[in-house]
């Protein structure tokens, strides 16, 4: 990160870019799940950030989306989703999702997915999707401080799961599967 990193929200955003990105930038032993270890990840980053393990605890309780969490033991923490790292293979309880899904995205990439054909996982693992339509507009609503125009797009799981599409729920409850076909989106929502 170019700025200093001074606000717990600096450091949750630059704690997104170390778990889901870019581990090296921390020199962080990453497992293929995506685990680090606790004690590792404050003592790589005590030079960086005013990083206690009181604040990441507090980061991780408070996060809106979920986007991280500890082991059972306390000891090592991951992203739960959203990954680019190649190598990082995504923990996902496979089944059936809920019949309607939501996409937060934009206006001007509605117009690219609808060109293409499809919703592609870009970078990532998978196109991520949430149960919850206002955790959908948080995601969309990220894109308007770049003069985008956020919209949500409404999915047809069930007819996906139906026609034999596999869905993967992570740990923080976002549906994840390879792509999504246009003709599964049935609505857009605009704010």
């Amino acid at each position: 990160m170019s700025r200093p990193i001074r606000t717990e929200r600096d450091i949750s955003v630059y704690l997104s870019y170390l778990l889901r990105h870019h581990p090296e930038a921390a020199s962080l032993d990453m497992d293929f799940h995506g685990w680090v270890a606790v004690d590792q990840l404050l003592e790589n980053l005590r030079d960086a950030c005013p990083l206690t393990r009181e604040h990441l605890e507090r980061i991780v309780a408070e996060d809106e989306k979920g986007r991280y969490r500890f082991s059972e033991d306390g000891d090592r923490i991951k992203a739960c989703q959203g990954h680019s790292i190649p190598w990082v293979e995504p923990e996902l309880t496979y089944g059936p999702p809920p019949a309607v899904l939501y996409h937060g995205t934009t206006a001007e990439a509605w117009e690219a997915i609808r060109a293409s054909g499809y919703i592609s996982k870009m970078e990532r693992h998978a196109v991520h999707m949430q149960p919850d339509v206002e955790k959908a507009w948080q995601s969309a609503r990220r894109w308007k401080k770049q003069g985008k125009t956020p919209v949500v797009l409404v999915i047809d799981a069930a007819r996906m799961a139906a026609d034999g599409v596999v869905f993967g729920m992570s740990d923080n409850g976002v549906w994840c599967t390879e792509r999504v076909d246009v003709r599964y989106v049935c609505r857009v929502l605009t704010a």
